[in-house]
């Protein structure tokens, strides 16, 4: 085709008893059985043998209102996704909380758990810290008589003190998994306030409780 007959073609008339209004250069109303192309973009009406208009075609959009449109679409579907995500999630929260107060006795009871794990392990670094002075006296009375100091309390110095650094690194495992728990339930316990439209009566006084625990058990340098 040569560029007169796509002209040509783009030009004929759908119907001839329809009527094409749209602008000219000059900014007039043109009303037409046909519509040149270089005026389709610019957008138009059909009207009918009445004259009354059956179809607005609006103006072709911009390269920066496309890239505007299609911004915002994606926005739209972002949204979209979060909220089914979030739906989804709120979904499983009220299957196992049917109140925020379910899920602050959840965390408690985890909290506790923690505790009882800590205590265990400071009290079992306590005994070995004990232990290692008792050896070390017995050395210190055995070098001042003049005796070489047996390898049974040497081996039994290094052990505890092994022991040491093990349940020190324990207890900052336990530190860190508290804090991630404490951060996942606080997500969860908000939310269900938001859901179920009802306020967790001691949540308040369980977070400080979890505070003054970290704070008292912060990972140290391992010290034997």
């Amino acid at each position: 085709f040569t560029l007169f007959s796509i002209v040509a073609i783009l030009s004929l008339p759908i119907s001839a008893a329809q009527l094409y209004r749209y602008k000219n250069d000059a900014g007039g109303v043109v009303l037409n059985h046909t519509i040149p192309s270089k005026y389709v973009d610019a957008g138009y009406d059909i009207l009918n043998e009445q004259g009354r208009v059956i179809e607005i075609i609006a103006p072709a959009l911009s390269k920066e209102e496309i890239q505007a449109r299609d911004r915002l679409l994606e926005l739209e579907q972002q949204r979209a996704a979060n909220k089914q995500k979030q739906d989804l999630i709120d979904s499983e929260l009220k299957q196992l909380y049917s109140h925020p107060d379910d899920a602050v006795r959840t965390l408690d009871r985890r909290l506790q758990d923690i505790e009882g794990v800590t205590q265990v392990k400071l009290s079992r670094i306590t005994n070995a810290k004990n232990q290692i002075r008792l050896e070390e006296q017995a050395a210190a009375d055995r070098q001042r008589k003049g005796l070489d100091v047996t390898e049974s309390m040497l081996l039994m110095i290094v052990k505890q003190k092994a022991l040491i650094e093990r349940e020190q690194l324990d207890i900052g495992e336990l530190y860190v998994e508290l804090s991630k728990l404490l951060a996942e339930f606080d997500i969860k316990i908000k939310r269900l306030e938001i859901i179920t439209n009802q306020k967790a009566t001691y949540y308040d006084a369980l977070e400080k409780k979890a505070a003054t625990f970290l704070s008292a058990n912060k990972p140290k340098a391992i010290t034997p």
